[in-house]
């Protein structure tokens, strides 16, 4: 299993400043994938929602006490999202993890913000780490 705080860490290094939906998104894919063809949990990240809406418990925290993660204010009126970047060292992680979280990266790359959401509900694993609010 690889710490929350960890797979943002990779995950932001890899695809730059990204909006917390997505981030969230690429790791409930990578989790979705891996629990797949482990059956255990890539993270141990708490998914809190109901009726394909998320969010991950303790992400808001991460990135306020962390100073390696840089928030970027966005323009609503102007259609510009917020994002958050990761500006320290790029952390280490095993390929056993790794090969999942890629794969995740590149799954999400195109897509829009609903195709995502829709990706991540339709797998009805993802209920079994969905947490009622």
């Amino acid at each position: 299993m690889i710490g929350l705080e960890k797979i943002i860490e990779y995950i932001l290094s890899e695809t730059g400043c990204i909006h917390p939906f997505k981030l969230s998104r690429i790791i409930a894919l990578a989790e979705l994938e891996y629990y797949e063809e482990y059956g255990e949990r890539l993270t141990n990240a708490e998914y809190k929602g109901f009726d394909k809406v998320f969010y991950i418990e303790g992400v808001k925290e991460l990135f306020e006490n962390n100073k390696c993660f840089n928030r970027r204010e966005g323009d609503p009126e102007k259609g510009i999202k917020g994002c958050v970047e990761y500006t320290c060292q790029k952390p280490v992680i095993p390929e056993k993890y790794r090969q999942f979280i890629d794969k995740a990266i590149a799954q999400a790359k195109n897509l829009r913000d609903e195709e995502l959401n829709e990706l991540v509900f339709r797998n009805s694993l993802f209920n079994k780490f969905l947490q009622s609010m």
